[in-house]
């Protein structure tokens, strides 16, 4: 290599923003027509969703089949002007490991970019989140000129490291995550090199899955390339290049009025992360949100310190695209997907610490770190568009992982590794004037699916005992939020494989409820080993669970050793005939739960959507066991003494504070959190505060 350093390029990460505008884009403009223009701009996106259907069609790996998949079109200097997505975290980080390649191999003798290239990359520290989301981008060339890049991002299941499943919870650095690669050049002429695919195939556990899925990304993007081909053809290249710039451009123009119609405003979350990988252990994420003009600023100063034997640890750009999922699904949703909404954002992330992770630390529960963030986001953008724009303040989604991760021998005797997808199926929040949806799909990516049971009973050695709503999983509320779903999968036909669960919330709940509407319980697995599952389905015993609920009655026939654990937990051997049973989180709750309107509490009970626990106890209705008649007299009786009651129990500010103040969580579970209660991490030029593990 001439000049090359080894090494992450910490420069290029910087990179968030759009490039500037080029000379030639500049002189585009003025030929560009508005109502052509227009046309350009749905042409483009029509293109980028075909591309985006078409991975997903031809994957092979659970999330790419689902949706877990960005397509974008890029400009010639790297900025993702167009996006295809439901997950819309790759909506600012796509543009990385481009605009790495850019710097480092376009004019590299030894690597080069030319027509009929192939790049790809897993790397976290360009791709941002974790190693197991894996992109390959293609350059399209017109006639000799560089026009733009296409590609796809998706979470491929296995990635190789010393855990199956794409997520190493016992990870002490990055060097037990498996492949981490930087943008490579992995094909030439139109051709991948069957060397590296081979390469790729041996450091991973289920190489058909790894090496269809890179194909399927090509795929798309080669359709993506002759459509675009087209497209110049017909308006020329002068034309195709201001109008990609010219879609960043409005977009940032358009983000930053969008900001300044807001309430200028200070908006504070802390939220708490309480796994550290395999043990348990209390984590702080802080987020303060500065709104100001046509800006919004993100400040993450007094986050807890990077942990520098656990994994969990993040990136500073992979906060930065988790907060997209706000930005794009919420307050920009009637905006295109790209780089340019980070013209309305500035950001400050303090040295040191689990959202600005450096070094050789590991990064392989990295989503946990950023969905807890996410979530401290939702909150504050309620809190800051209540009284402009109310119908997008709304409860949080889901706001954490339950996903059980395997690996093994499938019923065939071909090697699996994968997660499940049931993280498709979560509760969206409760809104301001209804319900959320019940397994609406995943905050994080909204347009996903969690599949047909067959679909994934069908090359995976387990079968779905149940799936379906489970009530005791979302958050209560004027507006309670949607359902996620419970499900419990029996092994059957190996003695060959492991399960495991990447997640957290099984200690502090992951989802906190707004205005006055509740949070959603802990999260938990079951499992059960040696079970004698098997048998009573042979005899079709109809006393075998149908529901979530059903698996804790004593009505419940199933055996064998039964183990209740942390929803993180490292995989384990499981045989044929033992159970997994677990849920997927509802939304939070919306509003005082003593002012949902009671006829709609018996209409979730009559449904099997609310437990008639919660309804006599939480809602506080009166109404007839059988037949489930609402007695309104008796109903309004008790909710008024329910006020009266939290009225007693009040107390002035200065007294709760000072009570407050007083308690501390025990020592031992804050090992890792720093400097209790504010961990004093600063951005750098900033005053920095002692950062040390308590005792």
């Amino acid at each position: 290599m001439q000049g090359q350093k080894y090494g992450r390029d910490t420069e290029i990460v910087q990179h968030m923003r759009p490039e500037p505008m080029t000379a030639r884009e500049e002189a585009a403009q003025a030929g560009i027509d508005d109502t052509e223009f227009e046309i350009f701009k749905h042409k483009m996106h029509m293109i980028a969703l075909e591309g985006k259907e078409t991975t997903m069609k031809l994957g092979a790996s659970t999330a790419m089949r689902w949706g877990d998949v960005a397509f974008g079109i890029f400009t010639g200097q790297g900025d993702l002007s167009v996006c295809a997505t439901g997950i819309y975290h790759h909506a600012v980080l796509g543009q990385i490991p481009i605009k790495y390649l850019i710097k480092h191999w376009v004019n590299e003798p030894s690597v080069g970019c030319k027509e009929g290239d192939s790049y790809f990359y897993n790397d976290p520290f360009y791709a941002g989140v974790h190693n197991a989301d894996m992109g390959l981008s293609i350059p399209v060339f017109y006639k000799g000129t560089l026009l733009c890049f296409v590609g796809a991002a998706v979470h491929t299941g296995e990635c190789g490291g010393s855990e199956p499943g794409g997520t190493v919870t016992a990870a002490k650095g990055k060097y037990d995550e498996g492949i981490l690669i930087p943008p490579i050049k992995i094909g030439e002429n139109y051709q991948l090199k069957e060397d590296l695919l081979n390469m790729l195939a041996a450091m991973n556990r289920d190489p058909r899955t790894m090496i269809l899925d890179i194909k399927a990304r090509l795929a798309a993007a080669r359709i993506a390339e002759r459509r675009i081909l087209e497209v110049v053809e017909q308006n020329g290249v002068d034309f195709f290049l201001g109008g990609l710039r010219r879609i960043l451009t409005q977009t940032g123009e358009a983000a930053k009025r969008k900001v300044a119609s807001l309430n200028d405003g200070v908006y504070r979350q802390a939220r708490f992360l309480d796994t550290l990988g395999e043990d348990n252990g209390l984590v702080k994420i802080n987020l303060t949100v500065i709104k100001k003009g046509d800006k919004i600023t993100l400040n993450l100063e007094g986050s807890s310190p990077m942990l520098m034997d656990r994994p969990a640890n993040s990136f500073f750009q992979g906060i930065l695209g988790l907060s997209m999922v706000y930005f794009c699904g919420w307050l920009f949703h009637d905006l295109p997907s790209n780089n340019g909404l980070l013209e309305a954002i500035d950001w400050v992330f303090p040295e040191g610490s689990i959202v600005n992770a450096t070094g050789d630390v590991s990064t392989s529960i990295a989503p946990l770190v950023q969905v807890t963030f996410t979530h401290g986001m939702f909150q504050c953008g309620a809190r800051m568009t209540y009284a402009t724009h109310p119908s997008r303040a709304v409860a949080s989604w889901f706001s954490g992982f339950s996903i059980p991760t395997f690996g093994g021998l499938n019923q065939y005797g071909e090697p699996v590794a994968d997660i499940t997808p049931e993280i498709n199926a979560t509760g969206c929040g409760g809104r301001y004037d209804m319900d959320g949806v019940d397994a609406a799909g995943a905050f994080f990516a909204t347009m996903a699916d969690c599949s047909d049971a067959e679909a994934t009973e069908s090359d995976r050695p387990f079968i779905y005992t149940f799936r379906n709503y489970f009530d005791n999983s979302y958050g209560h509320g004027k507006y309670r939020g949607g359902a996620g779903v419970g499900y419990g999968v029996a092994v059957h036909d190996t003695n060959f494989f492991m399960l495991g669960s990447h997640g957290g919330g099984a200690k502090f709940p992951t989802t906190q409820g707004l205005f006055g509407g509740y949070g959603l319980p802990a999260l938990f697995v079951r499992r059960v080993q040696n079970s004698n599952y098997k048998e009573l389905l042979s005899k079709s015993d109809r006393h075998l669970p149908a529901r979530l609920t059903e698996v804790f009655t004593d009505q419940n026939p199933e055996k064998g050793d039964v183990w209740h654990q942390n929803i993180s937990a490292v995989v384990k051997p499981a045989k044929d005939g033992d159970t997994f049973y677990a849920y997927a989180g509802g939304g939070a709750g919306f509003g005082d739960p003593l002012e949902r309107e009671p006829e709609s509490i018996i209409r979730d009970l009559r449904n099997g959507m609310v437990s008639a626990w919660a309804a006599r106890n939480i809602y506080c209705i009166a109404f007839e066991a059988l037949s489930l008649r609402l007695d309104k007299e008796a109903t309004e009786l008790r909710r008024k003494a329910v006020r009266e009651e939290r009225k007693r129990r009040g107390k002035k500010w200065a007294d709760f504070n000072k009570e407050w103040e007083a308690k501390r969580p025990p020592s031992e579970i804050l090992t890792y959190y720093g400097v209790y209660p504010d961990p004093g991490t600063k951005a750098h030029g900033t005053d920095a505060a002692p950062v040390a593990a308590s005792a």
